[in-house]
C-alpha cells in the first residue's frame, strides 16, 4: 500500500458529523445493523418475507437468482440480542483502525466482498449438505471475522478486552473462529462455521495479494490529489524555478548512506507499509536508521513528483 493511497495523505473525509472523520464507514455499517435490528423488533416484520427475500439460502442464491440476498442476510441478526452486540463490539474495535488504514472507500469494498464470499461459501456448503432440505442464514459474523483477521495479521500481538481479560490478538481471533463449535446445533439453531472460515481465508488473501478495489481498478499507479494554485505574483517573480536535485544511491542521508534511494516504487511502498505499522505500534522512537531512511526517502519522492507537476 503506498504513501498515495492513505487516508491521510488523500485528505478524505474531512469535516465534523457521523459521515465525516477518519472512519465514516465502520459507524455507517454499525448504524445500518443496529437500525434494521430494532425496525425487526419493533414492527414484526413478516417472517417468511424475511426469510425468503433477504436471508441467504441455497434455494434461494442458486435456484431463484436472488443474488442480493449475499449482502442483505448480513444485515439482518436474530432475536437473540447478543449476536448483534457480539458482532458490533468486534466491528468497532478493529474495524475503525483498518479503515482509518486502508481509507473508506477500498474499507467498505473489502467488508462488502467479504460478506458475499462468506455468504457464498456458506450457501455452497449448505446446497451440499442439505441437498433438497431448506436452510437459510442471517448474521453478519462472516464479515466481522473477516475484519477481525485483516487487524490480526497486522497487529498478532497487540491486547484487547475479551470478557475483561487482555488477550492478544492472535488468541482472540483462534477463540472467535472455535467458538462456534461449542453451540453448534443447540437450541434447534446452528452457527455458520462455513461462514467464518471464508471470512477469514478471504482476508487473508485480501492481505497477501494486495487485492485493494482502489489498486485493482486503478493499476499500480497512485497519483495524489492535487490543488492547483496561483501563487501571488510576486512570488512568481521573486527567482526563477531551479530544478530540484535527485541523489544518487550514494548520497548520504542525515549522515549516513542511503540505502533505500535506488529501491523501484513497489519496493519502497512495501517498506513504507513496514515502518508505518511499526510506528503506529511502537512509536517513532523504535525506528532503526534504516526505517527512517525509508520515511526520507517516500518523502523526497513524494516531493519530486510535486515538483514535477508545477
Amino acid at each position: 500500500m503506498g504513501i498515495y493511497d492513505r487516508e491521510y495523505y488523500r485528505g478524505e473525509n474531512a469535516g465534523a458529523g457521523w459521515f465525516s472523520g477518519p472512519t465514516p464507514w465502520c459507524k455507517t455499517i454499525i448504524l445500518i445493523n443496529v437500525v434494521v435490528f430494532v425496525l425487526q423488533k419493533a414492527f414484526h416484520f413478516d417472517q417468511d418475507f424475511v426469510i425468503h427475500w433477504l436471508a441467504a439460502s441455497p434455494e434461494g442464491i442458486f435456484r431463484q437468482g436472488r443474488v442480493w440476498q449475499l449482502l442483505t442476510a448480513t444485515f439482518l441478526h436474530d432475536a437473540n440480542i447478543w449476536h448483534i452486540v457480539g458482532n458490533m463490539i468486534f466491528l468497532w474495535i478493529v474495524g475503525r483502525e483498518m479503515e482509518a488504514m486502508y481509507g473508506s472507500r477500498d474499507f467498505l469494498a473489502f467488508y462488502l466482498a467479504s460478506a458475499a464470499v462468506s455468504t457464498f461459501c456458506w450457501a455452497v456448503s449448505a446446497a451440499m449438505a442439505s441437498g433438497d432440505g431448506f436452510s437459510y442464514m442471517i448474521g453478519a459474523s462472516g464479515a466481522v471475522t473477516a475484519v477481525l483477521t485483516l487487524y490480526t495479521l497486522y497487529y498478532p500481538r497487540r491486547e484487547i478486552l475479551f470478557f475483561f481479560i487482555p488477550m492478544p490478538m492472535w488468541v482472540v481471533l483462534t477463540i472467535f473462529l472455535l467458538w462456534p463449535l461449542a453451540f453448534d446445533g443447540r437450541g434447534g439453531s446452528q452457527v455458520a462455521m462455513e461462514s467464518h472460515l471464508a471470512g477469514a481465508a478471504f482476508a487473508l488473501a485480501f492481505k497477501h495479494f494486495d487485492l485493494r478495489w482502489s489498486r485493482l481498478i486503478a493499476g499500480r499507479v497512485h497519483r495524489p490529489r492535487l490543488k492547483v494554485v496561483t501563487p501571488p505574483r510576486y512570488e512568481q517573480q521573486a527567482r526563477p524555478r531551479t530544478p530540484v536535485p535527485t541523489r544518487g544511491a550514494g548520497d548520504a542521508v542525515g549522515g549516513r548512506t542511503s540505502s533505500v534511494s535506488v529501491l523501484p516504487e513497489e519496493q519502497l511502498d512495501a517498506r513504507l507499509d513496514e515502518v508505518l505499522a511499526k510506528i503506529a505500534s511502537e512509536g517513532r522512537e523504535g525506528l532503526t536508521d534504516d526505517e527512517r531512511g525509508v520515511l526520507e526517502e517516500a518523502s523526497r519522492r513524494a516531493r519530486d513528483r510535486r515538483s514535477d507537476r508545477r
